[in-house]
């Protein structure tokens, strides 16, 4: 279940964590309590890894990002680390190769969002035909003990999550994802 994770983060390490990935001054962090849930937190934050961020995550949340994750309406907190690197990956390949940017329906028809067997309300991505994206670790269950609360903003570099249309919104409390179904080519 989601909520039997206590997190292992402290205030010193999230300073460390903020001057490693260049986080802004206006992304706040928070240390969690023993009352504090990850799939549930306080309006205006959201619960993230510290795990993600040497996956390839960062603050302000890429548009990409904010545009797979609405897609599948989960919040961030919900997918593993690998699925961060899977995501960052295949984002910067695509855009070496064809010099723009990841459409949606192409990371669709690389990979698919499961769910992960021991942990419900986790996700992860699995590749239709084989993984696009190696050097992934085997198993990354400790993200799920490295858990704070950002706020501020997060989202999107210049507004807030409150100041930014419903349908660009980022879900922050944890969700039941959609399946996606391949797309079997760009939309008209």
């Amino acid at each position: 279940m989601t909520d039997y994770y206590t997190s292992a983060v402290k205030l010193r390490y999230l300073a460390a964590l903020r001057r490693e990935f260049s986080i802004p001054d206006d992304v706040d962090f928070v240390v969690t309590g023993p009352n504090d849930l990850p799939s549930r937190p306080p309006s205006g934050y959201i619960a993230l890894s510290a795990e993600y961020f040497g996956a390839g995550l960062r603050l302000p949340f890429h548009p990409f990002l904010r545009r797979v994750l609405t897609s599948l309406n989960i919040s961030p907190a919900q997918l593993n680390a690998n699925a961060y690197s899977i995501l960052v990956g295949c984002y910067v390949l695509w855009a070496a190769k064809f010099s723009e940017t990841l459409p949606l329906f192409a990371f669709q028809n690389l990979y698919r969002m499961k769910t992960a067997p021991s942990s419900k309300g986790f996700y992860y991505f699995q590749g239709f035909k084989g993984t696009f994206i190696t050097g992934c670790p085997d198993s990354d269950k400790q993200f799920k003990h490295l858990w704070f609360y950002a706020g501020g903003r997060w989202l999107h570099g210049h507004l807030s999550y409150f100041e930014l249309p419903p349908s660009e919104r980022v879900p922050v409390a944890f969700r039941r994802g959609y399946v996606w179904t391949r797309a079997p080519h760009a939309p008209a």
